[in-house]
């Protein structure tokens, strides 16, 4: 089997992520809070790994949850204000557009979706003009799930530094390949997942926030400490983890954070870079191939996007793994409006995503497949 669906999920995971899922399976359980006790519990692991990661300045300011959607419900929902403006983008996730459709519906804020320069992201004095006076939130996709497109954080951070504007970060598909420096990004709130460029288990994420932020706590329950009181502690990162942590996730995320350390995201980033290098050449020389993806020197996420003519998405899909054991992921990607820019709604496009346990043997396969596919049409 040939997996290009890394986008969606990575496969496989590192050597230890199982292991490290296991062993928390079958220990005794122990309270995630105790970790004043210990500073070698893997969550307190996990916690400064990722912070390492992200060149983030406090561990106890890594807040975790199921995946990025709640940690983008949860950021967008605990910093939005009423009577508010929002600015987003045409590239964003549904993780993101349902959130601010539920506010604007319900008329919590005002929200406007920047058009996307095709294929990557609007300019920085695109995003500057449609500031207003009551902008009280920006949400950003750091790289699109889609064509790979990537967005200049430090200009749009800067533009929200000025005016005081939070900014949330969706690094769904940057984490892991794109090194995103949070040191100096106080007014801003990342929102991570574990099961894709992270290389660890599905059904646990979260954030980071800022030291100048202090968004509403969306969600209450019980915490093991402090039960006394009736509304949730104010200590970090306690108040924003209501009920019982994903442990065993947060294990095997521990683990796949530390291989990724060790190897480096500059080798993570660059042979992904090469793949999608080989993959556009090679795609580039087939006639009834169109090509969405950006160029793949800006391209570290391993993401190209394609149709073929005169053939759907869920056609090529479905014939893919049928006949040649090969797994792409096909349609809108959760992802509409990209799709509606790239003049691919509704029926969508072909994504092949790759992680840096592929080769290149295995996109001369691939390549091969569609010339089959093509050819008997």
């Amino acid at each position: 089997m040939i997996y290009f669906n890394n986008a969606a999920t990575s496969y496989p995971k590192p050597d230890g992520v199982a292991e490290a899922v296991t062993k928390s399976l079958t220990d005794p359980p122990t309270n995630p809070y105790r970790e004043n006790v210990t500073r070698e519990s893997v969550i307190s692991s996990c916690r400064e790994r990722i912070a390492r990661l992200f060149h983030f300045p406090d561990p106890n300011r890594v807040l975790f949850c199921s995946g990025s959607t709640e940690a983008l419900n949860m950021a967008i929902h605990g910093l939005a204000s009423k009577g508010g403006h929002i600015i987003t983008t045409q590239l964003e996730h549904n993780a993101v557009l349902r959130p601010l459709h539920y506010l604007e519906t319900n008329g919590v804020c005002d929200v406007d979706v920047l058009p996307c320069r095709f294929p990557g992201y609007p300019s920085a004095s695109d995003f500057k003009n449609t500031l207003k006076k009551h902008t009280c939130l920006a949400v950003v996709n750091h790289a699109s799930n889609v064509t790979g497109a990537r967005l200049c954080l430090s200009d749009i951070y800067d533009i929200c530094d000025a005016h005081e504007i939070p900014l949330v970060i969706d690094a769904a598909q940057s984490a892991g390949s794109l090194d995103v420096d949070m040191s100096g990004m106080s007014r801003a709130v990342l929102a991570f997942t574990g099961h894709k460029g992270l290389l660890g288990p599905k059904g646990v994420g979260g954030l980071l926030v800022g030291d100048r932020l202090n968004p509403r706590v969306w969600k209450s329950g019980g915490t093991g400490i402090r039960s006394d009181l009736k509304s949730m502690p104010e200590m970090w990162p306690v108040k924003y983890e209501a009920g019982t942590l994903n442990q065993p996730g947060i294990a095997g995320l521990a683990s796949s954070v530390g291989y990724i350390l060790q190897k480096g995201l500059s080798f993570l980033g660059n042979t992904k870079e090469e793949l999608v290098r080989h993959m556009v050449r090679e795609l580039g020389k087939l006639d009834d191939v169109t090509i969405f993806s950006e160029p793949p020197e800006q391209n570290h996420c391993g993401i190209v996007c394609f149709n073929v003519n005169g053939w759907s998405s869920e056609e090529i899909g479905y014939i893919l793994n049928e006949s040649f054991d090969i797994r792409v992921r096909t349609g809108l990607h959760c992802a509409p409006l990209i799709h509606r820019a790239m003049g691919t709604f509704p029926l969508g496009a072909v994504r092949a995503s790759f992680s840096c346990f592929n080769t290149h043997d295995e996109i001369e396969t691939f390549v091969q497949a569609l010339r089959t596919i093509t050819n008997q049409h």
